[in-house]
């Protein structure tokens, strides 16, 4: 019998095409104290989260009934702005390659 040296990898879905993929490559998004959502680069934040794909058409595409299925309660309009949020993303990604 062989023994396998990789380490499982947690697995999440996307909230928008719902493909699974490793959570590592998925950006996980979580409410702040005034239930507005940002974006949880080190996916540490309390409380429940969601995961949405790194790429930009998934990011675009959220919507605030998504959000809202996936968080489990009703959110204000205010709570999602497609725009900022995609400037957030593409910033935080062009950080993260740089660290590497």
């Amino acid at each position: 019998m062989k023994k396998r040296n990789k380490r499982r990898q947690p697995q999440r879905m996307c909230i928008v095409c719902g493909n699974k993929r490793a959570k590592a490559e998925l950006i996980r998004l979580a409410l702040d104290e005034k239930s507005k959502v940002c974006l949880d680069y080190r996916q540490r934040r309390r409380g429940r989260g969601c995961y949405v794909c790194q790429r930009p058409e998934c990011l675009t595409r959220v919507k605030l009934a998504s959000l809202e299925r996936a968080f489990r309660r009703s959110l204000p309009q205010t709570a999602w702005n497609p725009a900022l949020t995609m400037a957030e993303a593409l910033q935080g990604r062009s950080i993260q390659l740089q660290e590497q």
